[in-house]
Formats: C-alpha cells, structure tokens, sequence
C-alpha cells in the first residue's frame, strides 16, 4: 500500500514537471566552422538546464534544418522510437536554422497544481476564465504541444535563415539576426500565433555560460505588435513564451484547454561576431 502510495506521488510529481518544464533544441556548440559537425539534442527541464526529452519520434510533426539554400529533414536522423540527438554536418557558411514541432499531449492536473502552473507562466486570462466558468476547483484537462527553434552560426558572415518561415503555431523570431549584435545590445523578437502578432504573452529570457550552470532569467510582457527587447549576454540564450487557449479542435470531449509552448535558442559571444 505504502508502495503504491509512493508511486502514485512520483507520477503526479513527474506530470507536473512535464507541464511546467521548458523544452528546447540544444546544440552541443552555437559557433562553428563550416564542415564541423554539431551534435544536437532535445531538451526539457528547468532553469535552462536539461535532460534529453523522452518524446516519442511518432510525434514529431516537423524536425528541419534550414540553410540560406536548402532544407532537410532531421527526422530519419534518429535513432530508436524517441527524440534521441542528431549530428548535423554544416558544411555551408552562414546562419543555420533548426525547427521542431510535436502533436500534442493530453495532461490533467490537480486544481492547485494547475493554479500554479498558470500563475507560473503568466496565464491570467485562463485563471479568470476558469473562476467565471465555476472550473477552479475542478481538475484541468489539457492538450500541449511543442514549437521550438534554435540558430547556429557557421562562420563569420550571418544570413536571412534566422527570418525564414517555418509555420510553426508558435513561432519566435527576432528581428535582427542575433549574430549581427554583440552582448549588451538590446535584441528585439517577436512572437507570432497563427501568424499574427500575440500581445501579452509573458516571454521570457534565459542566459547561461554553459549546459549545467542555472541560468539567469528576466521576463517580459509583449506589446501590441508581439514584440519584446532583451539584452544580449556572453554564453547560452534562450526566448520562450506559453500560449493556452481553449480547445477550439475536435478533441473538446478530452481536453478544455490546448497549451503552446514555443522557445527560440541561439549564442552569443563575448568579443561579438
């Protein structure tokens, strides 16, 4: 009993964290020589740092990698039924552009868990939702999916890629390349859902030196364009932002609310590029 009671716990505890983590496209290395190979993995956790997500490879709607001149698909490149990593070889010099989106996942929470896990990220609009429904109380049911980018710089002469549409739900782009600018300058992105600015969105932005180190956050609200300022830092960054709307599909009978969960990484140097 005392057992069962245990692993009861442990798998509530897991399905919050799975809500609650950020998931991003993790290059072993931002800056490369073109012909170098770049380990690449999928990663979700907290603070910035991760461990390789256990999503299932069936799920992946999109996994490409972008250059100036050419698109491939990164998903034969897996190995096994998971995410696993990829190794991409970047053999043309410019900025590269990796993108990922998933179908979505069904998660319930417990009423105060799901509170918080809204509070959390900003979602006020879904707490007052759920108070004028009579909901608060009630467990939530949700459906979340994943819509995830990340840049390489290959050389010393940046590119367009960064801009280039992907047709991500959830979509971060900036709107300078990030690899034109040098740490202290003000970085502009701008969030996009179904194409059209999102305002309000709570974005965050994370930097940290390196893979294992916690990361530093600031956060910001976007304005009526979907647009947000960060300053850029020395080390790894990432800008992410989470949308949940209610369920407008045909699975209102699983789930009340879809969840997006969008992140844009990228590095940048101390001397600049």
């Amino acid at each position: 009993m005392k057992q069962r009671y245990l692993l009861l716990i442990t798998l509530l505890t897991l399905s919050v964290l799975a809500a609650a983590h950020e998931f991003w496209l993790q290059p072993a290395f931002f800056f490369a020589t073109p012909g170098s190979t770049v380990p690449v993995d999928i990663l979700v956790g907290e603070g910035f740092v991760g461990e390789a997500s256990e999503g299932k490879k069936n799920r992946i709607v999109t996994y490409r990698h972008y250059s100036s001149t050419d698109s491939t698909s990164l998903t034969p490149k897996l190995v096994g039924n998971n995410y696993g990593s990829v190794s991409i070889k970047f053999t043309q010099p410019g900025t590269h552009l990796l993108v990922f989106a998933n179908t979505p996942k069904f998660i319930t929470l417990k009423p105060k868990e799901f509170l918080a896990y809204l509070k959390e990220d900003g979602l006020d609009h879904v707490v007052a939702a759920r108070q004028q429904l009579g909901q608060t109380n009630k467990p939530s049911r949700e459906l979340y999916r994943r819509c995830v980018k990340s840049l390489v710089q290959v050389g010393d002469q940046p590119d367009d890629t960064y801009a280039r549409p992907t047709n991500l739900t959830l979509d971060i782009t900036p709107t300078k390349n990030p690899y034109t600018l040098r740490q202290g300058q003000m970085a502009g992105f701008r969030v996009l859902f179904r194409g059209k600015p999102l305002a309000n969105a709570l974005v965050r932005h994370w930097v940290s030196p390196n893979a294992t180190t916690k990361a530093t956050e600031v956060q910001q609200r976007s304005d009526a364009n979907g647009l947000v300022q960060f300053k850029l830092l020395s080390g790894r960054n990432m800008v992410s932002t989470v949308l949940m709307i209610p369920n407008d599909e045909d699975t209102k009978d699983q789930a009340d609310w879809q969840s997006y969960w969008g992140s844009l990484t990228f590095g940048v140097s101390r001397e600049g590029r």
